[in-house]
């Protein structure tokens, strides 16, 4: 049995250069779904927080028909993320309306959900001869658990969406208790998703958007220059003075680190994220669970890591992201982006092959090392130029 895990297509998205939605990159994929018996697509498949629903399933089109083509007989399994959360939001309202609709429990009203809940139709219609598996919040595969870690954001200490939001979201939960379940984090990351759902789906929701992402971004460098060095608290209240003038000029998209859309920025080391994971799977027993662990959700690579300083810990593997989503600014964040962020990759789980054990791969690693290369030579390219993968890969001559 061979599965093939692949997160973070971001379909539709407008904050990056959503990968899939390109025919080569489908092409670069292809080869893996033809050889895989099944495929786990680990959240954030579309992107209905940074776009129109009509937009995201619009993207999306050419990647379903890759998947007809190469897993008639297979197996999907989908499993929501944060940015498509709101699919399950949606279901669970279905489910609720067609109870008091008929007056039937439950357990009776499965199938019929099944025929009438738009998502479970789109999937069945255009995969006619594909099992399709719902999963949420984890799937285990032989005694690999895999969820998609948006959880985590709530575990992030000391980042922008912790002291900003999630202090917040969590007293709408009731409060954070020492042991949060499923419900407590579940509590904690709804409003603000179903907020930032309904405002994409708005005639003017992208500006929106860029302006509160843009806002919350400035408002995070002035929480950080409070205790840094006297020029750092300059630049602090240049940035104020901006915001009181009322100017807010949209950035570029994409450019990179949008707080909303998660607590790790791009380029970030992976270990805070990491040690995030770890503490959501110690919360609700995964760890204890199972030994590897594979997440989603930080868009950064990782191939059988353990915590630091725990040696004889579970290991974990993350699948990385189909999105590209740089920053605009220095260099040498950009190299940063290339060193954590490199989108292109996904995780193999073969029970025939090592004992079933994660195996990382990067299928863009080529344009990794030679953007790398590049941006370690003598005059490397200006990032402001690279903000599409359509200019790295004309770069690169591809």
């Amino acid at each position: 049995m061979r599965t093939l895990v692949i997160s973070d297509l971001h379909l539709g998205a407008w904050t990056g250069d959503d990968l899939l939605a390109h025919a080569w990159a489908r092409e670069l994929l292809r080869p893996e779904l033809e050889r895989a018996d099944e495929l786990i697509l680990l959240g954030d498949m579309l992107d209905l927080l940074f776009a129109t629903m009509e937009h995201a399933f619009a993207h999306a089109e050419g990647l379903m028909e890759l998947l007809a083509e190469t897993l008639e007989g297979k197996r999907l399994v989908w499993l929501a993320g944060n940015h498509d959360h709101h699919i399950l939001v949606r279901r669970l309202a279905a489910l609720v309306e067609l109870r008091i609709a008929t007056g039937r429990p439950d357990e009776e009203l499965v199938e019929e959900l099944s025929e009438r809940f738009y998502f479970e139709a789109y999937l069945r219609r255009l995969l006619p001869r594909t099992e399709i598996v719902f999963s949420y919040p984890s799937h285990v595969v032989g005694d690999v658990l895999l969820s998609h870690g948006h959880y985590l954001d709530g575990e992030v200490r000391g980042s922008l969406s912790n002291r900003l939001l999630q202090g917040g979201f969590w007293r709408i939960a009731g409060g954070r208790t020492p042991n949060p379940t499923i419900e407590d984090y579940e509590a904690s990351m709804v409003p603000l998703t179903e907020l930032l759902y309904v405002e994409a789906q708005l005639p003017k929701g992208a500006a929106a958007e860029q302006r509160i992402q843009a806002d919350v971004r400035r408002l995070g460098q002035i929480v950080a220059a409070i205790t840094a060095p006297e020029r750092q608290l300059e630049r602090a209240g240049r940035a104020l003075l901006r915001l009181a003038r009322g100017r807010r000029p949209l950035p570029a998209a994409p450019a990179g680190d949008f707080p909303l859309g998660s607590a790790i920025a791009p380029g970030s080391p992976a270990r805070p994220a990491l040690r995030a994971f770890s503490r959501v799977c110690h919360h609700l027993g995964w760890s204890r669970q199972a030994s590897r662990l594979v997440f989603a959700h930080t868009h950064q690579p990782l191939d059988g890591v353990r915590v630091h300083g725990d040696p004889h810990g579970p290991r974990y593997w993350n699948t990385g992201s189909w999105i590209y989503e740089p920053p605009s600014g220095e260099p040498a964040e950009y190299l940063a982006y290339v060193d954590h962020n490199w989108p292109g990759s996904a995780i193999v789980i073969d029970s025939e092959d090592d004992d079933g054990e994660p195996q990382l791969l990067r299928l863009l690693a080529a344009d990794q090392a030679a953007i790398r290369a590049l941006m370690h030579g003598p005059t490397p390219p200006d990032p402001a130029s690279l903000m599409r993968y359509e200019d790295v890969r004309r770069l690169l001559g591809r």
